[in-house]
């Protein structure tokens, strides 16, 4: 239990000079701060406006966080706003640990949560300010109370709370904060060969919580704003932006080749455990199982969709990464589960010497700053020594948690220059 606390240390006190020092970046996060400003000046609540055009892209649970902030504070709190990320990410992860105790060792339940926090993607939204994240806690909530119900361990007013998590997760992003969730639990309770008992775990309680929701929010949406933009947050901006997206238009297999890069250090280590454990068949736990029928079906559901973006994949992560930490435990000493690691542990070995033949090669004036080569040696270092004891002890759990610990020292290290690094935010 000591050593989980002081983990949670680490991990706030190298997130913390970001979340301090760090600028806004005036395209995107510029954009949501100056469509709450319209919004507080002109009243409207419901609609949005974004350089004189309606902006009905987003649903607005977000937008009043980040309206109540400036009012709060008087002005656009970098630190503030960030949080509306970052607390969210450490409310994920405690929820998975939470649902995870019973059958994951403490210590590999905390290898799980530092391997969450250094993941690439997980880690860039935990920081930035964007509703995805708090989207992605309430797609996690909801799937914790399916889970309470499928395996009787829940009340009746589970199914009320179940209702009020897939609602809030629609109003923050717009459908696919509903859609990951219900279809994640209508394929399980089919895996499962549970058809006849869907009706206990999204009952008429679920439903109207929903569709009372959706009832007053699109009432008040159209008393402020009229038919045409109500048709544009219901309509335009879901089956258009699904079906034939006019933002973010990527292939079916835009995911399958994005992950290598959004779940490093990680990637191969949980790809290598997704084929491992569907080609070998084994039995797994029935939380194995929906872990892992969450995940597929986060990615298979998102590469139909027409727009796409390396964040929308965001709430399968949790998901993947706990199912890899199963995945570890139970493989932990074999051959191949070394490997998968040893391979991305020696490229990040190699990012000094790399630094230098890539600053001779392009000009890039932040590799010349003394504070990223400070942050690349460190990795470096880390990653070596990771590498090291991954070798000599064949311990998988000890050297990911060293690789792990030399991330959050990168990101800390990058966080104090931030400073000197936020003339380079675009």
């Amino acid at each position: 239990m000591m050593k989980t606390k002081i983990q949670w240390i680490v991990i706030v006190v190298a997130f913390l000079p970001m979340l301090l020092l760090r600028d806004f970046t005036p395209d995107n996060e510029g954009r949501y701060l100056a469509i709450a400003d319209e919004a507080l000046r002109s009243g409207h609540f419901f609609s949005f406006v974004w350089d004189g055009q309606p902006y009905a892209d987003k649903p607005p649970l977000y937008l009043w966080l980040v309206m109540l902030s400036r009012v709060i504070w008087g002005q656009h709190s970098m630190f503030a706003l960030s949080l509306l990320s970052f607390i969210p990410a450490i409310g994920i992860s405690s929820l998975m640990d939470q649902w995870t105790h019973k059958e994951l060792p403490e210590n590999f339940r905390r290898l799980a949560t530092l391997m969450l926090f250094t993941t690439v993607y997980f880690m860039g939204p935990a920081l930035v300010v964007r509703m995805d994240m708090l989207m992605c806690l309430f797609i996690v909530l909801a799937l914790r109370s399916f889970w309470r119900l499928y395996t009787g361990h829940a009340k009746p007013s589970e199914q009320w709370l179940l209702g009020i998590w897939l609602f809030l997760a629609l109003f923050t992003k717009g459908p696919l904060g509903i859609l990951i969730p219900l279809i994640s639990i209508v394929v399980y309770i089919g895996w499962q060969r549970r058809w006849h008992d869907i009706g206990k775990f999204l009952n008429w309680r679920t439903w109207i919580v929903i569709i009372l929701g959706c009832t007053v929010w699109f009432a008040l949406t159209y008393r402020e704003a009229g038919v045409d933009y109500l048709y544009n947050l219901v309509f335009h901006q879901t089956v258009d932006r699904g079906i034939n997206s006019f933002h973010h238009a990527r292939p079916f297999y835009y995911y399958l080749i994005s992950i290598w890069y959004m779940w490093l250090p990680w990637s191969l280590l949980c790809v290598a455990g997704i084929v491992v454990t569907l080609v070998h068949k084994e039995r797994k736990s029935d939380i194995q199982t929906f872990f892992l029928c969450v995940a597929l079906i986060t990615i298979l559901l998102l590469s139909f969709i027409s727009s796409k973006l390396q964040i929308y994949l965001l709430p399968a992560f949790p998901f993947v990464i706990y199912f890899t930490a199963y995945v570890i435990k139970a493989y932990d000493g074999k051959r191949w589960i070394i490997w998968v690691l040893a391979i991305p542990e020696l490229l990040f070995a190699l990012t000094l010497p790399a630094l230098f033949v890539v600053r001779d090669l392009i000009d890039v004036p932040t590799l010349s700053e003394p504070i990223v080569l400070a942050a690349v040696t460190v990795l470096s270092l880390f990653s070596i020594a990771s590498l090291f004891k991954l070798m000599r002890h064949k311990s998988l759990l000890q050297s990911a948690s060293v690789l792990g610990y030399g991330v959050l020292s990168t990101l800390a290290i990058l966080g104090l220059g931030m400073p000197i690094l936020n003339q380079y935010i675009t």
